[in-house]
């Protein structure tokens, strides 16, 4: 099954570090609903493992990591 890439929520988070990026992402997340899914591009070279870690503590899913032309783009889907 191919997971879409269409998100209801996109955040460009630039070049922001671990401690900006997840408060950024926590604070879009506060204004969704469950399974409502938010996009975010970010070119903080730990942003991957940042955002998994973030996933995993706060029961968010994290969908997909897609390549972009300058970072990489995260789909995650709000949890309970």
């Amino acid at each position: 099954m191919d997971t879409p890439t269409s998100a209801d929520v996109t955040l460009d988070l630039g070049e922001a570090g671990c401690g900006q990026l997840v408060m950024e992402i926590m604070f879009a997340m506060r204004h969704m609903v469950t399974g409502q899914t938010l996009l975010v591009t970010a070119y903080d070279p730990a942003a991957p493992a940042d955002i998994a870690a973030w996933c995993r503590m706060t029961g968010n899913t994290l969908v997909k990591t897609l390549p972009n032309s300058s970072g990489k783009q995260f789909l995650l889907q709000k949890g309970q």
